[in-house]
Parts: C-alpha cells; structure tokens; sequence
C-alpha cells in the first residue's frame, strides 16, 4: 500500500461529498457526480458506477467522462467480478501481464473498485476506477471509494424506493379511478334501472286500462266484418282493424319491457338456437323480405347460456328485425355467435350496413325513442332488459364500414345439470295484475 492521504485530499473528499446528495429526480446525473467526483480525489483517469442487471450482466449507470455508454457488459471474466463475487474491495496496481489484464479496458493498467451494498447487504454494483499508469492504491483511498460506494448505494437505494412510490401511487391512482368509474357506473346503472322500474310500472298500468276496452273495441271490428258494408266504410273498417292490431302489438311490448327475465329458463345451444331461428325466419318471411338477406356465421363451439327460449329468440328477432329496416336494400344482414374469455362468455352480434350514422347510440336503447316513423322505441329495450336481467351486457357500435353493430353477451354455462336445478321464475305483481280473469 502506498501513502496516506493527506489533510488537502481529506478536505477535498470532504468538499466533494458535501456536494453529493442525491434527492429525487435523475439517478444517472447523480451517479456521473459520484464519478467525477471520486476520480478528482484519487486522481485516476476513469471511473464508473455499474449496476448488476443479473448474476451474469451488469451496465454502466454512472460515468466519469462524458461519454454515455448504456451498452450491457458480461461480468464473467472481468475485474469487477471479484468485487461482486467477493463483496469487498479489490484493487490492481498493475495489471500488466497478469490474469486480471484480459478484463481490464484497453489501455489501463491500475483498478480499484469497490462493491455497491445497499441496507440489506445485496451487492447491486460497483464502484469501479481505472488509471493509464501503474498505481499503488493506499488503505486511505481504498477507505475514501467505500464512502462515495456507500453514498451511491444509498442513493440507488433511495431512488428504488421512490420508483416503487411512484409505481404505487400510480397503481393506487389506476385503482382509484377504477373503482370510482365502477362505482359511477353502478350509480348510473342505478338510477336506470329506477327509473325504468317506474316507466314499467307506469306501462303495466297502462296495459291493464286499455287491454279491456281494445277487446271490446276488436270484437265489434270483428263482428262488423260480417255485416254487408259499403266499400268505402269496408276500407275504414279494414283500417281500424290494422290501427287496433298495432295498438295489441304494442301493448305486447310494452308488456316484455315491463318483465324482462320472466319465464322458465333452460340450456340452450347458441349455435343451434340461432340457426334454427334464422331457419324459422326464412320460412315465415314474405318474399319482400328477402332483400336483405341473412347470413349467419358460427364460432360458439357448442356455448350454452340459460334463458328462457323464447326471450333469447325475442331478442334475435329484433336485433334481426331492427337491422333489416335500417340497411339498404340488398345489402346482407350478418349474424354471428363466436365464444371469447376463454370460452366463459358467448358472444351474438348482428351487423347491418347503413344509410346514416346514428349520433347517439345511446339514447335509442332509452325507451320509447325510436328513428323511424311508426316505431315504437321499445324493440331495443327489450333486448337490453332481458340481456341485463342474465348478467348478460348489451352494446350497439358504429362499424368501420358505416354499419351498425348490435352485440350481446351472456354467461355461459359449463354444466347442463345448471339448468335443471333452475325453477320457472315467480309472477310479478305486474303478471298477475295484467293476467286474463
């Protein structure tokens, strides 16, 4: 060992840790101080801060010079593995013609390095320094690199508990704004689900008014056709009768909105349902009818969900019904069931071109809104009341063609035996007021 230090490079180490206090911010500025710093008191040519990145690899994480280097070296076979491997310091006085000359940079000679140990003891890197000539590194400057290390572990250390702060409150904040979007959500849902219990309410209540006198009405229609009736009068008659079926339809409607998840539920096959339904469609459909085709794609790979059979098919026949009337003539209407969330959910969308874009997709599943002269605005109601009275979601999106995408999702169930332990739901009070005497 050479020399030791004397009072002038004391009070030079002293002035330079003085000035090294690392407080938040850029790690890398702070170890290039560390650096800079300790090759002006040793006077050595170059120094360098390294961070382990593995058992295997380490990177320079402060420098000296001005040169950034962020390129990954491999500890093997180099000096600094001894300082890692040991966990104390190792120096070289000169290198020349020994083992340790093959890893050391070109062009020096003399090493000092010390290890990088934070509280816990790990080894997370080095304090490395190197000189052009040969060295003889006093117990003093081997005592003077173990500060700046200590200084710089503890700063590295610092600076990862910051980061894991950040990290935390970031996550914390994520988490924060989730929950409180969940729980705007469920508020919203909330109040919708409120408010559409009372426009029910309020519907059932209509239903039972005017169920009665359009019987009445009806069976007088009925019993006119029967009488020998001017032509005119005939065709008056003809249209009452019309405006008094649509007036039932209605009433029917607004009846499936005011019970959405009524009826006995069973194991159905997506895939099958639907095809049989478009099936039934095809069948039953006028020839007009057939200027927007149907064309039906399937992926469920055997799905079952638990509905009542005919809700699901109530809620394929008017997404169906309500893309027809919005597609232009002879453009298909596409139908497709595929199963996603590794098979948890079963997914049914119906797509439709367009003639328009609709500006609030929104609002036409609020009801009694509807963009069509005659409509009634409850055909997309439905399908979201009985959708969401299945824990199922329901969505409309503006595709990229200009079309309309209507989708469905439900649960599926992965047992068929589910299905028999479920009992037929109990009529509501809204049923058994709106029951036939």
């Amino acid at each position: 060992m050479g020399n030791v230090l004397g009072p002038a490079n004391a009070a030079e180490i002293i002035d330079v840790l003085a000035c090294l206090e690392y407080r938040s911010g850029e790690l890398r500025e702070f170890l290039d101080q560390v650096a800079q710093g300790f090759s002006r008191v040793l006077g050595v040519d170059w120094t360098v801060v390294t961070l382990i990145e593995d058992p295997q690899r380490y990177r320079i994480a402060g420098n000296s010079s001005d040169a950034t280097d962020d390129r990954v070296f491999t500890l093997h076979g180099s000096v600094s593995s001894h300082v890692v491997e040991g966990g104390a310091p190792y120096w070289v006085n000169d290198a020349t013609g020994t083992s340790d000359q093959a890893g050391m940079p070109d062009g020096f000679v003399a090493y000092l390095g010390v290890p990088l140990k934070v509280a816990s003891g790990e080894v997370i890197g080095t304090v490395c320094s190197f000189d052009r000539a040969v060295r003889d590194f006093s117990d003093d400057e081997v005592a003077a690199a173990r500060v700046f290390a200590a200084r710089a572990a503890a700063a590295i250390d610092q600076y990862r508990v910051n980061q894991a702060l950040l990290r935390f409150n970031a996550e914390l904040e994520q988490e924060v704004e989730r929950r409180t979007a969940d729980l705007r959500n469920a508020q919203q849902q909330l109040i919708r689900r409120e408010r559409l219990a009372a426009v029910g309410e309020l519907a059932a209540r209509i239903v039972h008014e005017v169920r009665s006198p359009l019987s009445t009405m009806t069976m007088a229609l009925d019993h006119m056709h029967g009488l020998e009736l001017p032509h005119g009068t005939r065709q008056r008659l003809s249209l009452a009768c019309d405006e008094a079926e649509r007036l039932r339809r209605l009433l029917a409607e607004i009846l499936s909105f005011s019970t959405p998840g009524q009826g006995r539920k069973e194991a159905i096959d997506v895939d099958a349902f639907v095809a049989r339904t478009l099936g039934e469609l095809a069948q039953a459909e006028p020839p007009a009818e057939t200027r927007n085709p149907l064309r039906k794609l399937a992926a469920a790979q055997g799905s079952h969900v638990l509905i009542n059979p005919d809700k699901l098919r109530q809620v394929l026949i008017n997404l169906i019904s309500n893309a027809r009337e919005a597609a232009p003539p002879g453009t298909p209407v596409v139908i497709t069931s595929d199963a996603i969330d590794d098979t948890s959910t079963v997914r049914i969308r119906v797509h439709n071109q367009s003639f328009d874009a609709i500006a609030d997709l929104e609002r036409v599943l609020e009801p009694f809104v509807s963009n069509k002269p005659r409509g009634t605005g409850l055909g997309l109601p439905i399908v979201r009341g009985i959708v969401e009275a299945l824990n199922g979601s329901f969505s409309l999106t503006q595709a990229a063609d200009g079309g309309v995408t209507a989708e469905v999702r439900l649960p599926v169930i992965h047992e068929r035996a589910d299905a028999a332990d479920t009992q037929a739901t109990p009529a509501t009070a809204i049923e058994r007021t709106l029951s036939p005497a």
